[in-house]
């Protein structure tokens, strides 16, 4: 915490400040000045986790000139804090849109999300909520400049802005290769394959087409009756009395001679 005060207008050259602090349970005076040609003019605390949530502040001032009119108040500690800017901030981009991630300020007590309302500065200010976490997500402009952004955080109740962020570039001036080469080579691909494979389906189509038999005609004759054309010689039933005899006939030509006168 730091607390800063003026010189007076009509303050002598030789007139001293002193910085105290008084609540219910402790007195204690500035750990550490801040000087202005040997003059006090400020006072850091590095600690604040012994102040009590109301803390009167005491500024005394000494001379040999003259008496110093002391300046004396009360305060809220958490009504005068101011957070320190948020840090570690990261971009990523990619073709549609960029997303901006940081980590939220150290406080003097912890606190939720809630409390918590950022304002990033990208050429336009924007306000964001801390219900929606410590990141921003927008579309990604064109490629034509750098981009930077900034950020400050403050109390949603009290709304006491931090100062702004070291600012972060993104973006670049290049513009990225247009992705219609790409889509233009993976169609023609697909086409040419699917030819190819219909090119063989219909050759393997035609050779089937070839080795297929050939049906036999039809018999309009014996197509109401059921024909076995094949003889089972077992069943076949010998004539009686012949047994496995053959008879042989013999056939002799017999030629008519013709008479002479």
């Amino acid at each position: 915490m730091n607390c800063t005060w003026a010189k007076g207008p009509s303050a002598p050259d030789d007139v001293q400040y002193f910085l105290y602090l008084k609540d219910a349970e402790r007195t204690g005076e500035c750990p550490r000045y801040a000087e202005d040609s040997g003059t006090h003019v400020g006072c850091h605390f590095q600690n604040l986790s012994g102040l009590a949530f109301h803390t009167c502040f005491l500024v005394n001032g000494t001379s040999q000139q003259t008496g110093i009119q002391f300046f004396d108040t009360t305060l809220s500690i958490h009504k005068i804090e101011r957070y320190s800017p948020p840090h570690n901030i990261t971009v990523h981009c990619n073709t549609s849109r960029c997303l901006i991630q940081w980590e939220t300020p150290r406080t003097r007590r912890q606190a939720s999300n809630l409390y918590f309302q950022f304002q990033l500065d990208i050429r336009t200010q924007v306000d964001v909520s801390g219900t929606f976490g410590n990141r921003y997500s927008f579309l990604n402009p064109p490629p034509t400049a750098k981009y930077v952004v900034r950020i400050r955080v403050a109390d949603t109740r009290l709304l006491q802005w931090s100062e702004w962020s070291q600012p972060v570039a993104f973006g670049s001036e290049e513009r990225e290769a247009s992705p219609i080469p790409v889509y233009t080579l993976v169609i023609v691909g697909t086409v040419i394959c699917s030819l190819i494979l219909g090119f063989v389906l219909k050759r393997f189509l035609q050779s089937y087409s070839v080795c297929t038999p050939i049906p036999g005609i039809k018999d309009t004759l014996n197509e109401n009756h059921q024909t076995d054309n094949q003889i089972v010689w077992e069943t076949m039933v010998l004539d009686a009395g012949k047994g496995n005899d053959e008879e042989v006939l013999t056939v002799q030509e017999v030629t008519e001679s013709t008479a002479t006168p």
